[in-house]
């Protein structure tokens, strides 16, 4: 158990369809009185929560981060706790001291907290901030073409991928997500099929070419879920300094459509079409548009190049959590 001095909360009141607000000031009570140092700030809108990251860790006296929202949220304060990596490809140095990172999940996908075996059970998610411990996990760092051509660079946690998922993101995020993560994430997927065409992709991995034609999907993994719950890169590991890579090649639109039942459960992996490969800087270009979802947010669109933040941040993980590399339950790690 780790008592935190000074723990700042950092809060999205507008996800899970606006219902993190109330949710956080529910348990706000319970939480000042096990940590009466705590600060807490409510985000105002896109990349706020960045900017809120990066400050507390220019003040340099929080121990403790927790980012109460969604996969977005949790992806613009990662930005922001490692804005001095952004672009540079390498990872903070050691003598900066950041806070740990703590997720309570508020959003619609919810795949980052699937890793982490979290719930929204208020009681759990106490008892996670409570007894959980620190982990030293890696990052990644994207470079990527953002909308209007500039040239962009942003961290990320969990998965960067290009091709349907793009669009897939455009319509999950500019619809109504009462109904939850998954069945937004499926309606989003049928609609993005319909639209969706294969695009010329490349890829190279560690400087060597991997794959090279017509491409539904990239996905760069450093956490093993994508949206609302398929676990696209089912091997990829929180610690292991690597980036998974998984190519979805040119499958029809009927033969992408089977292959979306199995992703959930990760036995896409193996099945003819698909491509994986894993190392430490991935670049993809395109031979048309194909736009980019970066944790959960349509950011802009190829070519990207992707890199491993080794040891980048550290994550606060539930007592009794296997290896990062194991797939979290909340009753503990199933391998």
């Amino acid at each position: 158990m780790t008592t935190w001095a000074h723990p700042f909360f950092l809060v999205n009141p507008a996800s899970g369809a606006g219902t993190t607000r109330s949710r956080f000031l529910g348990m706000e009570p319970a939480l000042r009185r096990l940590f009466p140092g705590m600060e807490a700030a409510f985000t105002e809108g896109t990349l706020h929560a960045a900017r809120l990251a990066a400050e507390v860790v220019s003040r340099g006296d929080v121990d403790l981060l927790v980012v109460f929202g969604g996969d977005g949220t949790v992806n613009e304060a990662v930005s922001g706790l490692l804005a001095s990596a952004t672009g540079a490809g390498e990872s903070p140095s050691p003598k900066r001291s950041l806070p740990v990172l703590a997720v309570l999940p508020g959003g619609t996908g919810g795949d980052f907290r699937r890793l982490l075996g979290l719930t929204r059970d208020r009681e759990r998610l106490i008892d996670y901030l409570v007894r959980g411990r620190p982990w030293v996990a890696d990052a990644g760092v994207l470079e990527f073409q953002a909308p209007g051509g500039a040239s962009a660079a942003r961290p990320f946690l969990n998965i960067a991928s290009a091709g349907i998922s793009g669009v897939v993101d455009r319509y999950v995020n500019s619809t109504t997500k009462v109904f939850g993560g998954r069945v937004s994430f499926l309606v989003g997927t049928l609609r993005g099929l319909i639209r969706y065409r294969n695009v010329p992709m490349r890829v190279r991995v560690d400087g060597r070419d991997l794959y090279e034609g017509p491409t539904a999907l990239v996905a760069v993994a450093n956490g093993r879920f994508f949206g609302g719950g398929m676990m696209v890169a089912p091997a990829a590991a929180l610690d292991d300094g690597l980036l998974d890579l998984v190519v979805i090649g040119n499958l029809s639109k009927v033969q992408f459509l089977g292959l979306s039942r199995y992703i959930y459960s990760g036995g896409h992996v193996g099945r003819p079409g698909i491509v994986t490969a894993r190392g430490r800087e991935v670049m993809v270009t395109a031979g048309g548009e194909a736009l980019i979802d970066l944790d959960g947010e349509q950011v802009g669109c190829l070519p990207m190049t992707a890199r491993v933040l080794a040891g980048a941040i550290r994550l606060l993980v539930p007592e009794g959590a296997g290896p990062l590399p194991g797939v979290w339950t909340a009753d503990g790690p199933c391998r």
